[in-house]
Parts: structure tokens; sequence; C-alpha cells
């Protein structure tokens, strides 16, 4: 099991649901009802917002989005 999927199974039920729209929304390019913003630090990358949860995800081409990382804010940021 992947770390991404992992994390959204140990999230209580209301959560994960908003977690797991947005995290197929990103995948699918539906970016227009996400709270999106990109990391000033790296070209091509994003994260979106939800509540807590932060979903960073890289944009390869134009239309292809790929997760990197879903954690909480404060562990979701840091350089690796």
């Amino acid at each position: 099991m992947d770390r991404i999927l992992k994390f959204i199974l140990k999230l209580n039920e209301k959560d994960s649901e908003r977690v797991l729209k947005a995290y197929r929304a990103i995948l699918e390019n539906k970016l227009d009802n996400l709270d999106i913003k990109p990391i000033s630090e790296r070209k091509w990358w994003f994260r979106c917002r939800i509540g807590k949860v932060r979903i960073v995800f890289i944009r390869v081409k134009p239309g292809v989005n790929v997760a990197h990382e879903i954690n909480f804010r404060d562990k979701s940021y840091r350089k690796k």
C-alpha cells in the first residue's frame, strides 16, 4: 500500500472523503473548485489545501498531474 493511500485511510471519515475527492480531481485535472497555489521555490509544483491537509503535486505536462505527497500542513513543506 502506498503512503498516500495509507495517510487517507488514517483520517476520519469526513476528512478522508474530502481529501480523496480532491485527490481524484487533481489527477483528472479538474482544478476549478480547489484551493491551489504554486509552491514558490519549485517550478511546476503546487499545493492544494483541504482544511489542515495539504496535497503537494507536480504538473508533469499540461493536463497531467502527479501527486507527490499528502500530509498535514506542518509536515508538508519540508525539503527532502
